[in-house]
């Protein structure tokens, strides 16, 4: 198993941890991309911190729009 493989199973294992509409919308579990920070991230949810608290929060949910604007 890569490194990037066992990180990418930490987050899987992590996001079973937390409940979060804006990760379950927006994060992209199949990119490698940010992957420390998003760790660090989901440690945070997991360990009771609010998204507002957690400096990257925005940065690794990938797949939100850029320019804000959400349209379901």
């Amino acid at each position: 198993m890569t490194k990037n493989q066992e990180k990418l199973l930490m987050l899987h294992v992590l996001y079973l941890q937390f409940d979060d509409m804006l990760v379950d919308k927006f994060f992209d579990f199949e990119s490698e991309k940010m992957l420390d920070e998003k760790l660090e991230v989901f440690t945070a949810l997991a360990n009771g911190v609010k998204p507002i608290d957690i400096p990257n929060y925005y940065k690794v949910l990938e797949l939100y729009p850029k320019d804000g604007v959400i349209f379901d």
